[in-house]
Order: structure tokens, then sequence, then C-alpha cells
């Protein structure tokens, strides 16, 4: 029978993981804003993995941001990269927020690594940093 639902699956490659142990973690999902971030060279939008997150776990559905403004503490880390390139206002893109688990530093970027203050990691009690 042909498709004639519409639904289009495409693959992108490998997804990146920045776990230690993948079955002890927990992340829910969640949607993010391009809101602070910055193109680089090519033009492009990501928000990689491992950037500290702001929100609430509470209205996943209301964008989470990676600046949460004077004070603000991070609620997790982004799970995998999301490119949000070329949205519009109050567009979002769908996205998962790491709350428990255990990160590997060697698996982040350097500029992500630089994120990863110790104010950030006394915010993200539950999870653990490893190299």
């Amino acid at each position: 029978m042909l498709n004639q639902t519409g639904v289009v699956k495409e693959s992108y490659g490998n997804i990146k993981t920045i776990l230690v142990d993948e079955l002890n973690s927990t992340s829910f999902s969640c949607v993010v804003s391009d809101a602070g971030v910055t193109a680089d060279t090519d033009g492009s939008k990501i928000i990689k993995a491992g950037t500290p997150i702001y929100g609430s776990l509470e209205a996943r559905d209301t964008a989470f941001t990676v600046s949460g403004g004077q004070g603000a503490t991070p609620v997790g880390l982004i799970l995998h990269d999301v490119d949000v390139t070329g949205l519009k206002t109050g567009e979002t893109r769908n996205s998962q927020v790491l709350v428990f688990g255990f990160v590997d530093l060697k698996k982040l970027d350097t500029d992500v690594q630089a994120m990863i203050t110790a104010s950030v990691k006394s915010a993200l009690r539950m999870i653990q940093f490893v190299k």
C-alpha cells in the first residue's frame, strides 16, 4: 500500500551522546527557542549537547532557553544537539532536558565545557560530571 499519510522519515547520521551510562539517566521532553543562541560562521544556530538550559519542568511546553538571566538557575542540560536555525518569533523545536545522569565531560565540545562552571554543577545536583 502506498504511504498516503504524508509521513516522511529523515535520517541525519549519528546522534551525539554525552552520557556515560544511558540506562541510568532521566530526561524529559521540552521545547527550546533560539533566544540567546548566536549563529556560527556558517549562519547555523545550534544548541549543543550539554548546554545548560533554563526553564520550568512544570511548564515544559513553554520554551526553554540557553540564558536564564541574572541569577537564574539551570534546570538541566540539553541531551542532544538541537538546530534552531531559521526559527521565527515564537517558534520552538522539540528537545530533551537531562535532569539526572552521568555526563562525560570529554564528550562535550570545548565551548560547552566552559559553560559547566562550579555554580552550574552545584545547581544540577542530580547530574554527575566525570572525565
